[in-house]
């Protein structure tokens, strides 16, 4: 157990370091791509379609704490899927526990995430003034790298025997995040459709530890917890499965 922690951070720190070797700005594109996006939504949904939820910095608030988990997640499982087929000379010729190469990319994306809701928060104390449910953001992150890695172990197992899997994913990510209150709060004739979306108390859950939003309600959170745990736990079920033909596919 002790050696697969010190292979996983090791791996982690390796994988840091490569996202931007050779970059003239570094670490600082992991900070300039998220923003831009952040702000392309943030006029489009402020001006040119107004939002339910206020256009200036109400939305804006409302939009980045929703957009940070998401960049993680969806930069996670795209690159976590792959993660076996892009390192089969270590599957092959490596004794290692493979499933570790799926959670680096997820572990990458989370340190990344954590980096945004620092400087996020700072933001927020700065105008607002601390956040009083700041406590909450390692709680929803651990629920949300629980959920990420349970997807990513399934994606990456099923992607050795099935390669449009990425096809798949990319399309069904489009479909997931506008079908996720991310943009808009999960309100209207349509609310019905959110509360089968887990990134529903996930991101309720957020929000109210940085924006002072009212907390999903206690049933919805046991829910998503026990789905991200069930999930988790088939998902490495059938990958542990699966991995005993990698070396023979890739």
């Amino acid at each position: 157990m002790t050696r697969d922690l010190h292979l996983l951070r090791e791996l982690i720190k390796r994988d840091l370091a490569a996202r931007f070797t050779g970059s003239g700005l570094g670490l600082f594109w992991a900070i300039l791509q998220p923003a831009a996006l952040v702000g392309v939504y943030w006029f489009v949904f402020s001006f040119m379609i107004p939002s339910r939820v206020g256009g200036g910095g109400d939305y804006l608030y409302f939009l980045i704490s929703g957009l940070i988990p998401w960049f993680a997640i969806s930069e996670g499982l795209t690159r976590s899927m792959t993660s076996i087929v892009d390192n089969a000379p270590m599957v092959r010729r490596i004794p290692l526990r493979s499933e570790l190469l799926v959670v680096v990319p997820n572990a990458s994306a989370v340190v990344f995430e954590l980096i945004a809701f620092i400087l996020f928060t700072a933001a927020v104390t700065f105008v607002r003034g601390w956040p009083r449910g700041a406590w909450l953001i390692p709680i929803a992150i651990a629920i949300q790298l629980l959920l990420q890695v349970g997807l990513a172990l399934a994606l990456a197992a099923t992607y050795v025997f099935l390669r449009d899997l990425s096809q798949i994913l990319g399309f069904t990510l489009a479909i997931v995040f506008y079908l996720s209150p991310i943009l808009y709060p999960a309100a209207g004739r349509f609310q019905a459709i959110f509360s089968f979306n887990p990134l529903t108390p996930l991101l309720g859950m957020f929000r109210s530890a940085l924006l002072g939003a009212a907390l999903p309600p206690l049933t919805s959170i046991v829910l998503l917890l026990f789905i991200a745990a069930a999930l988790f736990a088939a998902s490495f079920s059938f990958f542990r499965r699966a991995q005993r033909v990698f070396a023979d596919l890739i």
